[in-house]
């Protein structure tokens, strides 16, 4: 498991390297090496010790393995600056898991109302409590380029005939849930 509150990757010569995998950044940490008789030469023996912050790229969120190591005695002190940045991140990641959390159980329960009831409107009050997880999910994503395609749900009141036709339906809140869900899938790996 993975601490949110960030740190400098450590300046150890030879002994950190990097893997990206799954579209993360994963530092590693050289714990030894093994002689391995059927190849013939050393093979390193590595642990992960963090993920790689992709907006802060000499920071990185420590596991377990960075603690049992004693590399937390070790840890450069980060200047005013990197302080900051680090506060901030974390600050941001801890909103975003939240309401990342509140999402889905929204998003999961949007899914099925859909496939039950695809064209019957979504009433104001549900619009305006969806509209409270969107919007500041949708300022922290409004730096990024696909942005501009998340929308709101419309809150204005209406008879039944005109929300249909307005796009507030299951099946279109559905949609744009969905939108949503691909955008904090990409900004989680690349910022977050």
């Amino acid at each position: 498991m993975y601490e949110n509150r960030p740190v400098l990757i450590p300046d150890i010569s030879g002994k950190i390297s990097f893997k990206k995998k799954n579209g993360s950044e994963y530092v590693q940490y050289l714990t030894g090496r093994r002689y391995d008789p059927v190849r013939k030469y050393t093979v390193p023996e590595k642990k992960i010790i963090g993920i790689r912050i992709a907006s802060l790229p000499e920071m990185m969120l420590p596991n377990e393995n960075y603690h049992e190591l004693n590399l937390s005695e070790g840890e450069t002190t980060m200047d005013e600056e990197q302080g900051k940045a680090a506060k901030i991140y974390e600050k941001d990641r801890k909103q975003f898991v939240m309401l990342r959390d509140l999402f889905d159980q929204m998003y999961y329960e949007f899914q099925l109302q859909s496939r039950r009831k695809p064209d019957d409107p979504v009433n104001p009050y549900k619009a305006m409590r969806i509209n409270s997880i969107l919007e500041p999910l949708r300022r922290m994503m409004a730096k990024e380029d696909y942005a501009d395609y998340l929308d709101l749900v419309d809150t204005t009141q209406e008879d039944q005939a005109e929300n249909i036709s307005a796009g507030r339906t299951y099946s279109d809140v559905a949609l744009l849930l969905t939108q949503y869900k691909g955008a904090m899938k990409r900004f989680f790996s690349e910022k977050i």
